[in-house]
């Protein structure tokens, strides 16, 4: 899956088809977007032009806020030790390419991005929703997306830290139609050469990446498959306040990372797809702990001291106790 820029000779990407789709939670018109006050607005997904995005926390589509002054991305809460998932739906009637990398770095094969049209991307066809949840090991599993500590993170533990830690990029491409010839000999031969030679430079991408053909996706950090974490590994990843089942909160210093979760079956294929020259979406997002958010200008959902300012605490709930 080596990329190539030669625009001529460029073979078109190995691409993922997500065979596991599900369909997206749907919002009533006019009330997707809330104001928290202040100028700090909160929606659930981020409209494209090809796709539209909402990123799911434990199974649950989270907030995506704007800060104040900043709208060129969305910033949603970390929680550390829960898992998290990007729920992708093509808008369109046509099949297209999905290129997301996470903290910098592909999904599909773990290596550092440089959001390209001739990296390995997922393929959605026409309308298809399809749920991104992990770091892909193979054709049939991932580990799981996980917030983590940012010294604790996949890009970290495998020696590939940068300056998108935090950052997760969403890149949406069209699908680039082969040209049809008409009856000249000549130029049809030549078409014919040049596609047997795009197909040759495809195997040859995939045989010097020592990927199988069964096998396609991140390595385990450390070189190694990694085991599912033991109970104190699980403890130390995401220890859990006694009342309540909360999480406790990170240390006022940390920064959150994706880390490399617990295994997960998530089935897909193979295809051949040649994406446009560029992008027509690129979402960006960005996730913090609530005390960076906060420091950022963000009201987030349910706080509780904006909760009492305002006086406003919903309607009434039975009582647990």
């Amino acid at each position: 899956m080596k990329t190539t820029h030669n625009p001529i000779r460029s073979a078109a990407a190995l691409a993922v088809l997500a065979t596991l789709a599900y369909a997206l939670s749907t919002t009533p018109a006019g009330a997707s977007r809330f104001d928290t006050g202040g100028g700090a607005q909160w929606d659930r997904t981020a409209h494209g032009s090809l796709v539209d995005v909402q990123v799911l926390v434990e199974g649950r589509s989270a907030p995506l806020y704007f800060a104040p002054g900043r709208w060129d991305r969305r910033y949603f809460q970390a929680f550390r030790g829960r898992h998290y998932a990007l729920q992708v739906r093509n808008r369109t009637g046509q099949r297209i390419g999905v290129l997301i990398a996470v903290d910098g770095l592909n999904v599909v094969n773990g290596e550092r991005s440089r959001l390209g049209r001739g990296e390995s991307m997922y393929v959605l066809d026409p309308w298809e929703s399809a749920t991104i949840s992990g770091w892909r090991t193979s054709l049939q599993q991932v580990r799981q997306f996980v917030f983590v500590d940012e010294e604790r993170s996949y890009a970290e533990r495998t020696g590939q830290a940068n300056g998108d830690m935090g950052w997760i990029r969403v890149l949406a491409f069209n699908e680039r139609r082969p040209v049809a010839w008409f009856d000249r000999p000549e130029i049809r031969r030549q078409s014919e050469e040049g596609e047997r030679g795009r197909a040759d430079d495809g195997l040859a991408n995939r045989e010097k990446s020592g990927a199988a053909p069964d096998a396609v996706g991140a390595p385990a950090p450390a070189g190694e498959d990694m085991p599912a974490p033991s109970a104190e590994a699980r403890r130390e990843m995401a220890p859990r306040a006694m009342a309540g089942g909360l999480l406790q909160a990170p240390k006022a210093d940390a920064y959150p990372g994706t880390g490399w979760g617990e295994r997960r079956t998530d089935v897909v294929r193979e295809t051949w797809f040649e994406a446009a020259s560029s992008p027509s979406d690129h979402l960006v997002f960005r996730y913090e702990y609530a005390t960076s958010l906060r420091a950022l200008g963000i009201r987030l959902d349910g706080d509780r001291l904006w909760d009492r300012e305002r006086g406003e605490l919903g309607f009434a709930k039975p009582p647990k106790w």
